[in-house]
């Protein structure tokens, strides 16, 4: 993910963004693969077969909204303006994680992720709407 944020500006110039954004998961995710073949008993072994429907869904849900279209769109945006201000945004992740466990899954916050949330809202603030140096 690193190299491919740094990367995206050049690459962008010379290919659409959902392309790059293509390449990137198949580049960053053939190690993964490897590294999970070699570490685990084999892929058919089973354990795809014990899979639920359910299952099934959230993993699709997961590559597509989670991981393709959202890559995308951050791709696309950071041809546009500034990687500074557009990755402060990616730490808004995990509460975007806490905030759907809540609505669908009846997770509770506690007073410390309260404050995390706080802070974190202040900073990314503080990264996009600084005042300009005198």
């Amino acid at each position: 993910m690193a190299v491919g944020t740094v990367m995206v500006r050049w690459v962008s110039k010379y290919s659409d963004p959902i392309m790059a954004t293509g390449w990137h998961m198949i580049i960053g995710g053939l190690p993964l693969l490897g590294i999970s073949i070699l570490n685990h008993d084999p892929v058919f072994s089973g354990s795809f077969q014990e899979l639920s429907a359910s299952d099934l869904l959230a993993l699709f849900y997961t590559s597509i909204f989670g991981s393709a279209i959202s890559y995308g769109v951050f791709f696309y945006s950071a041809t546009k303006g500034s990687l500074t201000k557009l990755s402060s945004l990616t730490f808004l992740t995990p509460m975007f994680a806490s905030i759907f466990g809540f609505l669908y899954f009846g997770e509770t916050f506690s007073p410390l992720q309260l404050v995390g949330a706080i802070v974190t809202i202040v900073a990314i603030y503080m990264v996009n709407f600084r005042g300009k140096p005198s």
